[in-house]
């Protein structure tokens, strides 16, 4: 209940600072009073909405809340990672001009190349293949590269079946994305040794929140790092952005190529 009612006074006493502010034509120091008013104006229109709705009505607004707050919730997991990576460029802890992947890790659906259109498409289906080739391409053994993606494609065909089985089953959905997350988390194993192998700055972190919401986008990503060093640049990038620099392969993986 304490948690509740600080929960509610901070966030009624932001909201009504701001209100307040606007209302006082960009004072960022309006009267006390003032914001007194604005905050029982929200707590009696909350009340009204309330009263007039019922319990239907709370019901609703908690279900909003959930949905509107979910979003938010993804976005500041980002915005943490950014500052963390903004706090260690700074710092010195990490070079801003090191090694990165050829392409963004939104290009795939950003951009106007066909062939990452055409990646992306491919892997909304057809992952575990892809992250087999990786793993091989990164020198794994045929049984470990293998296993992944076994692995992976159980959990994203589970993952599917267990969305149409929620239909006559209910309660099925949360057993699909727990297996979802199965598959999230073989793509960010797989991104990760590329990052290894490319020494490419990250987390891991980073690299779970990218593949549970793009992981096609990974998968065309890693897919074309993986690419021998020049094949296929002028595809994916611009001629005015192509140089030597750009792409930086693993040395020890040019020594033993």
């Amino acid at each position: 209940m304490a948690a509740i009612i600080l929960y509610f006074v901070t966030s009624s006493d932001s909201g009504s600072l701001i209100i307040d502010i606007l209302a006082a034509n960009g004072n960022s120091n309006p009267p006390r009073l003032q914001r007194v008013f604005w905050a029982l104006c929200e707590g009696a229109t909350a009340t009204a909405l309330l009263v007039a709705g019922g319990t239907d009505a709370l019901g609703a607004l908690q279900t909003v809340s959930i949905i509107t707050g979910l979003p938010y919730t993804i976005i500041l997991c980002f915005l943490c990672i950014s500052l963390w990576r903004a706090l260690a460029m700074e710092c010195g802890d990490i070079d801003p001009y090191g090694n990165d992947f050829r392409v963004s890790v939104i290009d795939p659906i950003a951009s106007i190349a066909l062939d990452l259109w055409l990646g992306f498409i491919k892997n909304l289906l057809i992952t575990p293949y892809t992250l087999y080739k990786v793993m091989t391409d990164l020198g794994s053994g045929v049984g470990s590269s293998v296993t992944i993606a076994i692995a992976a494609f159980i959990c994203w065909l589970l993952w599917i079946l267990l969305l149409f089985v929620q239909f006559e089953v209910d309660g099925a959905f949360a057993i699909a994305w727990v297996f979802y997350l199965g598959f999230v988390t073989a793509v960010t194993m797989v991104r990760h040794r590329v990052r290894l192998f490319y020494d490419i700055n990250g987390n891991p972190v980073e690299d779970f929140f990218c593949s549970m919401l793009l992981y096609p986008c990974v998968a065309t990503q890693m897919e074309v790092a993986m690419l021998p060093k020049g094949k296929g640049l002028t595809t994916y990038m611009p001629r005015s952005q192509i140089d030597d620099d750009v792409i930086v392969v693993n040395p020890a993986a040019e020594t033993s190529a």
